[in-house]
């Protein structure tokens, strides 16, 4: 058998299929659990949805179209910034690619994400890098690791700045919403010194095989924190797009409500999408809408034609470009050539 030929066998043979991930048991429960979730909270709220619907279409659809792009210029920074740590991470004469292809892969993993449980569209991102870059995936792994702990840091440090200025000084809620960051800030920052203070006696304790792994992960992890100013530029930059996001679609709405409660918002969206249903569904619903409630004069039924309006462009839109972009990088796509050293992937 030729050497491309068997490559692609085997390349087929492993894909992660994101159908059956669709369709898998887990996903279809936990779905049908959010889907009896929201009709809970629209009975328990007493929306109308004849005026969400009128509120729906009476926004400003110039808005709304400006919303949608900003929202994918987050894409395209965190595409930059990830990019960034892979370079950190890598070899000086070791290629990384472009940032169309890494933003591609961050749109991928929120695909995953969107579509699957327990969040496992970091590791499809880590899976694809390997796949198509034969780079090592525990090490890409750490990269997505030192991403996300920047990314909650930063939630913490502008939900520190929000709340104080929201309505008297700020509803019990979103005190337990930053405090709820502010924690996992403590535990990434413990969890990332524990793994460089306990490195030798964890490694001196594991099976060769998982030591090399591990060594990966630690080098991929913390290699990713040089250039930090830059990395941390362009994670403001996408938070930045993405409370632009928000701040749009309350525009489109003609809503008066204060932009400290729209940054609060954005950045409470994004804890609740760690909820593990598929892209936050239900809790990210219902859990915006009532803080929307409770932290401004707007009804049941305007909070939930922001919060229609908002997880159309960052959960609906994710799910169908993320779908067309998986399909079209299906048909186009070559495999590499497996690399004859197995242990380079791990």
């Amino acid at each position: 058998m030729p050497e491309d030929e068997y490559s692609q066998d085997e390349a087929e043979a492993v894909r992660p299929s994101i159908l059956r991930r669709i369709l898998s048991l887990p996903a279809i429960v936990s779905m049908g659990l959010a889907a009896l979730f929201l009709v809970f909270m629209i009975t328990r709220f007493d929306v109308d949805l004849s005026a969400v619907w009128d509120r729906v279409t009476g926004a400003n659809p110039w808005y709304l179209a400006l919303a949608f792009v900003i929202h994918y210029t987050t894409f395209l920074f965190r595409g930059i910034r990830w990019r960034l740590l892979l370079q950190n991470t890598g070899a000086p004469d070791a290629h990384v690619p472009g940032v169309i292809y890494c933003s591609q892969l961050v749109l991928l993993s929120w695909f995953a994400n969107s579509v699957g449980w327990l969040r496992l569209g970091d590791a499809y991102r880590a899976y694809l890098y390997r796949d198509e870059q034969n780079g090592s995936f525990s090490r890409t792994i750490g990269t997505i690791l030192a991403e996300r702990s920047l990314d909650t840091v930063l939630v913490a440090l502008l939900l520190l700045a929000a709340v104080p200025f929201l309505l008297h000084g700020g509803d019990s809620v979103s005190w337990v919403v930053l405090g709820l960051a502010v924690s996992l800030v403590v535990i990434l920052a413990v969890m990332l010194v524990a793994m460089t203070w306990a490195k030798g006696r964890v490694l001196r304790r594991m099976p060769p095989w998982m030591a090399l792994r591990y060594e990966r992960f630690h080098e991929g992890t913390m290699g990713s924190f040089q250039r930090l100013p830059t990395a941390t530029f362009w994670g403001l930059l996408g938070w930045t797009a993405e409370i632009a996001r928000m701040f749009l679609v309350v525009q489109a709405l003609g809503y008066d409500i204060s932009f400290a409660l729209v940054v609060f918002l954005t950045l409470a969206n994004s804890l609740l999408t760690l909820v593990p249903t598929p892209g936050g569904v239900g809790a990210v619903e219902s859990g915006v809408g009532g803080m929307v409630v409770r932290l401004s004069a707007l009804s049941a039924s305007a909070a939930a034609a922001l919060v229609l309006i908002d997880r159309a462009i960052t959960y609906i839109s994710v799910i169908v470009l993320g779908a067309v972009l998986f399909l079209v990088r299906q048909a186009v796509r070559t495999p590499r050539p497996v690399n004859s050293d197995q242990t380079e992937n791990l």
